[in-house]
């Protein structure tokens, strides 16, 4: 479930974070959420999920690059992004250049 994987890379950066370094998510996902957290399947609550998980995500202010992984950019990813506070950065428009960039600026930016 991508609600379980969201939950899982703030965990991470919590440990990181309680480790004395600075975390940085990349996170690869087209954004389209079909399973619930809890393993069953439906779209509507396996989105609801997501959403839950991405803004608690964007509480605990850490650094995210949002990277879609879709053919096309979706919305579904964007608006995911933006409640999780990441920058959102589209695959198919992406080259490695522009990836390495992408992280390298949000690692940088100040305050997180």
């Amino acid at each position: 479930p991508l609600a379980g994987a969201l939950d899982a890379a703030g965990a991470l950066a919590l440990r990181v974070r309680r480790a004395g370094d600075t975390p940085l998510l990349v996170m690869l996902t087209d954004g389209r959420a079909n399973i619930a957290r809890d393993g069953s399947p439906g779209r509507q609550r396996a989105a609801d999920d997501a959403e839950a998980s991405a803004r608690l995500l964007r509480g605990l202010g850490v650094r995210t690059i949002w990277i879609d992984t879709s053919a096309q950019p979706h919305p579904a990813a964007q608006a995911l992004a933006l409640q999780a506070g990441a920058h959102y950065l589209p695959l198919p428009h992406a080259n490695a250049r522009e990836l390495w960039s992408a992280v390298r600026h949000v690692a940088a930016e100040p305050g997180r």
